[in-house]
């Protein structure tokens, strides 16, 4: 495979006057391999850095292995070879409490069980951290769902379940605007989204990106699992391409998202259309690309 090398590595801060130095900030992997079966993995070599304050889209098709890897950093599943550290601490020895105050997470898909309301759904959240009804009551209403928290989960939409389970991660970091919960400094906390947007609405899809841009402070990580390129290069300050469980290229917006990078790995022709086409820049750096698929297919 043809591996892009990154100008900036997200494994290494920004240069100092001394030069670059390696930081214990954020969420680190360190030739992080894991598989299902013995013998084939499905992670393989994956060294990155999740740094606080960015926003990170994983990016890369079906079957590459990006939510086995959010399910590694989470510390759901333990790495065959490698090791994930939260501020220099090890991510598979802190105890499921520890991880719960300080790691929340978004699946794919989201089952609750029994009659639970839309409020104590999101309230669950809070289950490790303690109760905090400022930061409940400011993750239902950015996320849409102010009239809805009596509601039953299990009789909503899809797409309202799906913003049911963001609001109760948005709560579980305590993450408001505004500062009412933490996240302000100090420990690193990470909140990890799996295709957030596969249920909503083109306006919901949006709006999230846009609150979870809103959500990033000096002591928070965001990674946002996407399959929408366009999203992740309007949104993204870092990028994680991944292909065949290895990351293929992962550093700033502007070095990944690029065709160049990006054709050898998707396998279509791809035309990355700038200027006023691109819309306005919602993370403040200009040239952010739309990208279309060339006509004649794949490569």
């Amino acid at each position: 495979m043809n591996r892009h090398v990154l100008s900036s590595s997200p494994v290494v801060s920004p240069a100092s006057p001394d030069g670059p130095r390696r930081t214990t900030a954020g969420l680190s992997l360190e030739g992080v391999t894991f598989g299902y079966r013995r013998g084939e993995p499905v992670v393989c070599d994956v060294t990155a850095r999740l740094a606080p304050g960015r926003l990170c889209c994983l990016i890369g098709p079906n079957a590459a292995g990006k939510t086995t890897l959010v399910r590694l950093m989470l510390g759901q599943l333990g790495p065959r070879a490698g090791t994930i550290h939260l501020d220099g601490e090890r991510v598979d020895r802190m105890g499921p409490r520890a991880r719960a105050r300080r790691l929340s997470y978004v699946p794919q898909r989201g089952s609750v069980q029994f009659a639970f309301t839309v409020r104590e759904v999101v309230a669950m959240g809070r289950y490790a951290a303690g109760p905090n009804d400022a930061a409940v009551a400011a993750a239902i209403e950015q996320c849409d769902l102010a009239g809805l928290e009596q509601a039953v989960f299990a009789e909503l939409s899809g797409g309202q379940q799906q913003l049911v389970l963001i609001a109760r991660a948005l709560a579980q970091a305590g993450t408001t605007t505004g500062g009412v919960a933490g996240g302000g400094g100090g420990a690193t906390t990470a909140v990890l989204l799996d295709e957030p947007g596969a249920s909503l609405d083109l306006w919901h899809v949006h709006r999230v990106m846009a609150l979870l841009r809103e959500q990033l402070t000096p002591g928070r990580a965001i990674l946002v699992v996407l399959h929408d390129l366009n999203l992740a290069a309007r949104y993204a300050d870092d990028v994680w391409l991944m292909e065949a469980g290895r990351l293929a290229a992962a550093g700033p917006w502007h070095e990944v998202m690029r065709p160049a990078v990006l054709e050898p790995v998707y396998r279509v022709g791809l035309e990355a259309v700038h200027g006023d086409a691109a819309g306005e820049d919602v993370a403040g750096e200009g040239g952010r690309p739309v990208f279309r698929v060339e006509p004649g297919g794949t490569l």
